[in-house]
């Protein structure tokens, strides 16, 4: 299960077992076969990627999908189209190694889309095999148990988490958490924490939240693939006795492909569940620290936008952010579309909502927070850093962050998380 699908043995088996399969599907002595099949499948296949990463692509994720995503796209079509011809004028093992041979097909090509955002990075995260890390659901929440208060100071100083539940690996758990829509009436599906290896000690203490928000499409549980926010906060952990913060992936979506715009309009009162009902239920749930000045929103690509709306419609809720890779505003695709299918063309509304328009009458001498983006993804630079300065404008304390050798993929969201957690354990008062 935990085979890497980027780099080792497994993504080379399968490349090359797909270069094979695909010389074996085009490749047949008929004239027919070269005269019209094989052109009028290439055909078929150019225009199916083009419909999907255009039209499809638009409409589904707001965007037109990369180029080679197009080509791995084309890639499938055609080994699909070339494996129904040879089902005919072919012998019964023809038939059979044909189907096979487009199953090899798919998966190389599907890697390489895999391997192009890097969204599963091992066999087990493809699959959904269960994480050594993962436990059922919260623990009981107790309360803290340090008598005489602790000194003011930062939490790594002046607290030392002890006992036999914490731990020995010097790893945090993880868990499903159930996040209700209780004054919103969104209907979320089940959120996902990480809990730091000193949520399990003896003499707990409140601790500071991460809410980090999935892009789209996605799943809450997207950031846990690959040990992904595990890997970044266990090593925090390890180098602060067991301590890091609590860190939250709450369900922004409602559905895989659903993109509701992070906001309250006719797609949903998603700013509502995420500004008021997750924190509500997190406080319930889990033992954490109530002052907003030890809470922050960030995210990946949608949840990036959504990471800096929050930021300037709830200052008050999130005084830190982390926006990686996001867009310079919500959108379904285009500008008009938006306001008219969320917002019944009321660009106002819009306007109420959207990052830009509000940091640019009013200031957030109070807030900061970073934006990221990797090094090669040429789409998103320019919007990450217009928003950057628009934040800078309005009196924001924020910084710019380029990740080495990137794109848009979640390679660019762990190295961006691991490179601001630093500045968050100071601004959560862990550290100094």
């Amino acid at each position: 299960m935990g085979v890497s699908l980027f780099t080792g043995w497994l993504p080379v088996v399968v490349t090359a077992l797909g270069v094979v399969a695909a010389v074996f599907l085009l490749i047949r002595r008929l004239r027919w076969w070269w005269v019209w099949f094989v052109p009028g499948v290439i055909v078929l296949s150019a225009i199916g990627a083009w419909w999907v990463t255009t039209v499809v692509g638009e409409n589904l994720f707001a965007e037109t999908l990369p180029r080679i995503i197009g080509v791995w796209i084309g890639v499938i079509i055609a080994a699909v189209g070339l494996a129904i011809g040879h089902l005919f004028a072919s012998r019964w093992w023809d038939k059979i190694v044909a189907v096979l041979a487009a199953v090899l097909v798919v998966a190389a090509a599907g890697n390489q889309i895999n391997n192009h955002y890097q969204q599963y990075p091992t066999v087990g995260d493809l699959v959904g095999a269960t994480s050594d890390q993962e436990i059922n659901g919260p623990p009981v929440k107790t309360t803290g148990s340090t008598v005489p208060p602790l000194p003011v100071g930062p939490l790594t100083q002046t607290w030392t988490p002890t006992g036999p539940s914490m731990p020995a690996d010097g790893k945090g758990k993880v868990s499903p958490i159930d996040l209700p829509g209780t004054e919103s009436g969104f209907n979320a599906r089940k959120g996902w924490v990480y809990y730091p290896p000193a949520y399990f000690a003896s003499n707990p203490e409140p601790l500071p939240v991460l809410i980090i928000i999935v892009g789209q499409p996605g799943d809450p549980g997207d950031w846990f693939l690959g040990d992904r926010v595990q890997s970044v906060m266990d090593s925090y952990a390890q180098a602060h006795n067991g301590i890091a913060p609590i860190v939250v992936s709450p369900d922004p979506l409602g559905s895989q492909i659903n993109n509701p715009l992070c906001a309250n309009s006719s797609l949903g009162q998603v700013d509502t569940y995420l500004a008021k009902d997750v924190p509500n239920a997190i406080k319930n749930q889990l033992l954490v620290d109530t002052d907003p000045k030890y809470w922050a929103i960030g995210g990946f690509s949608y949840g990036g936008t959504c990471s800096i709306q929050l930021a300037t419609n709830h200052p008050d809720v999130y005084p830190s952010f982390l926006d990686i890779s996001g867009e310079v505003e919500p959108t379904l695709g285009s500008h008009q579309k938006t306001v008219e299918t969320a917002f019944g063309g009321d660009e106002a509304a819009f306007k109420a909502i959207n990052p830009m328009d509000i940091m640019s009458g009013k200031q957030f001498p109070n807030s900061a927070g970073w934006f990221i983006v990797g090094e090669n993804d040429t789409d998103y630079t320019p919007q990450q850093q217009q928003v950057y300065q628009a934040a800078k404008a309005a009196g924001m304390d924020v910084q710019y962050w380029v990740s080495p050798g990137t794109g848009h993929d979640w390679g660019t969201a762990v190295a961006g998380l691991a490179h601001v957690m630093p500045w968050l354990g100071q601004r959560f008062n862990l550290t100094a």
